[in-house]
């Protein structure tokens, strides 16, 4: 099991000040880093350039120099530092994982620079069945890790260097042994020392505060949705806190707490404000800016805006604040976001599962139809497109040929027939809304018809049961949601009496949907962290939570440094007839 941290908060909240008042030493005077291990300083850096640099190494297994780290593992195995990153064992936070029968144990300088006490109860509870042979004794299948004395700058490095703990242990064999500098080795050091040494901002000994961000330009009904029950939430987890501690100061009724009760609730109180950002989106970084001044907070919870995520994503990622599960169509799609865990990657997943699919469908003996794209320039356009772009050019095919269309414009039939006779046979993918009707008209009514047609159910939405028969047999239409009659068996099971009366409102059924699991991650994260309040621990106990089945999505994933839980999508038919149905024609393509 995960090694976790016993102390009482006050008094752990004490250790911290002190822990940080030395970090702040060896930051300001990065050189006496140096001089502790035996050498002075090869160049000098300010503190935040060792913090930068000890970062990147950790994080990255990248030196100073800018080129990888060295290391050895299982005694003769050389390999660089940027496959055995210290950061996918002991996590961004350092606080360690386990995986198997294998511990991480914490790496932040807190916890180094302390003794560790040997684990107690061990040889009793593994000799407690008396008579019994050594193969019918109870198997443990982790064992905490031993004591040894606390770490010093010189035996840090000799762990470091030649996997040596300050007892004369030798460290698992899985633990890279790094080729390192004096003065490489010194900015490591300096920034496990600062690792998790403070409580992140938006924390105190009384309360945890969040934030919710909404625009002005959502509806106001569906502006406060999510808010409200995110509210809701937080009163009813107060109001049990405070049973909580009666309990807790009550012998009677100490001893039947349960665990969960007890890793859940501490003396300290859940609090939410709702940041509206009014005007433009590009006045937004300032608006969220002067929130943050006036009242940091600790994390940012859902949200909700009619438009691009970006403005809030980099707000996000600049002041390194997580953000849960903002519900957003139009997220930021990148490899290198660390702070905000999406729910999916909006309209763009539908465009990579139409590459997937298309590439998935053909084998190695034959070539693949030319695809051809008709774009709407809006938002929805544009991402689905590139979803489908990007994809389809990592899989090494060849580029589609695009004719994109602005908003009212539209395309004959006689222009549309000359661009499908450039190749024949031809996959044709429609990018657009509900103005794309017409266009799916003509293309139901010509000869020579697309071999097969793509299209969104996010982005048709309902007139999706108007494409006509003629094509249904053609078209594939990407659904990244649980099948409607898979998801009706849920929706009560999950919200209960919370969607009843409510079930026609299709945008607000939708926001309770998702807000769901943001509920479930949150309580279960908050049950984790127990009175560890940093930050990056927050962000590496949701990488670690187990999947999740919910309402609306498939499958809810996660993993160290995944970033978007919803990872997949199906494609669907439309069946024949006045009512049709979503009928599945794959499984739930992963990306």
């Amino acid at each position: 099991m995960r090694e976790r941290n016993t102390t009482s908060y006050r008094t752990w909240s004490a250790i911290a000040i002190v822990a940080s008042l030395t970090c702040a030493l060896f930051l300001f005077v990065p050189a006496l880093l140096q001089e502790a291990i035996g050498q002075p300083p090869a160049k000098s850096y300010s503190p935040d350039e060792v913090q930068q640099l000890g970062q990147r190494m950790y994080r990255e297994g990248i030196l100073p120099s800018g080129e990888a780290m060295q290391s050895v593992i299982k005694g003769d195995i050389v390999v660089q530092g940027t496959t055995f990153t210290c950061v996918s064992c002991h996590m961004l936070s350092g606080l360690g994982s386990s995986e198997g029968d294998v511990i991480t144990t914490p790496a932040n300088g807190k916890s180094l620079y302390n003794p560790r006490k040997p684990p107690r109860g061990i040889v009793s509870s593994m000799s407690g069945g008396m008579g019994k042979s050594k193969d019918q004794l109870p198997q443990l299948p982790q064992l905490p890790p031993p004591g040894r004395p606390a770490y010093t700058d010189e035996t840090l490095a000799t762990a470091l260097r030649e996997g040596i703990d300050p007892s004369g242990r030798v460290l698992n064999p899985v633990m890279p042994q790094y080729l390192l500098q004096d003065q490489d080795m010194a900015i490591l050091i300096s920034y496990l020392k600062s690792l998790s040494s403070n409580d992140s901002p938006g924390v105190d000994g009384q309360t945890l505060r969040f934030a919710t961000v909404i625009s002005e330009d959502v509806p106001a009904d569906l502006r406060d949705e999510q808010a409200v029950l995110l509210e809701k939430l937080f009163s009813r987890m107060n109001e049990q806190a405070r049973d909580y501690e009666k309990r807790l100061n009550d012998p009677k009724l100490n001893r039947h707490m349960s665990k969960t009760w007890r890793m859940l609730y501490r003396n300290i109180s859940l609090s939410l404000s709702r940041w509206v950002l009014k005007g433009a989106p590009e006045t937004w970084p300032a608006q969220l800016e002067e929130y943050y001044r006036k009242e940091p907070v600790f994390a940012l919870l859902g949200g909700i805006t009619s438009g691009d995520w970006k403005p809030v994503h980099d707000f996000c990622e600049s002041n390194r604040i997580p953000c849960l599960f903002p519900q957003t169509d139009f997220p930021v799609v990148s490899n290198a976001n660390s702070y905000t865990f999406y729910l999916s990657k909006g309209f763009y997943q539908e465009g990579e599962a139409a590459a997937r699919f298309i590439n998935r469908s053909g084998d190695d003996s034959t070539e693949y139809p030319p695809v051809v794209q008709i774009v709407r320039n809006s938002r929805e356009g544009r991402a689905l497109s590139a979803g489908f772009e990007e994809e389809w050019r990592a899989l090494g095919q060849r580029p589609p040929s695009t004719l994109r269309l602005q908003p009212g414009e539209s395309i004959s039939p006689e222009a549309l027939a000359k661009l499908l006779a450039k190749d024949q046979p031809v996959t044709l993918l429609v990018w657009d809304g509900p103005e794309a009707l017409p266009l799916l008209t003509s293309i139901a009514n010509m000869k020579g018809k697309p071999e097969t047609l793509f299209i969104s159910s996010s982005y048709l939405g309902k007139k999706i049961a108007a494409l006509p028969e003629q094509i249904r047999d053609i078209t594939c239409i990407t659904h990244p949601y649980r099948l409607p009659r898979d998801e009706q068996q849920l929706e009560e099971f999950y919200l209960g009496t919370t969607i009843k009366g409510r079930i026609n409102e299709d945008e607000t059924n939708r926001i309770l949907k998702r807000s769901y699991p943001l509920s479930r991650v949150l309580i279960d994260a908050l049950a984790e962290m127990k009175e560890n309040f940093y930050r990056d621990h927050f962000l590496d106990v949701i990488s670690n939570h187990r999947d999740l089945d919910v309402p609306l999505y498939e499958r809810l994933s996660f993993g160290p440094g995944q970033r978007y839980a919803s990872k997949g999508c199906y494609i669907v038919q439309l069946s024949k007839g006045s009512k049709p149905e979503l009928i599945r024609k794959s499984d739930w393509v992963i990306h």
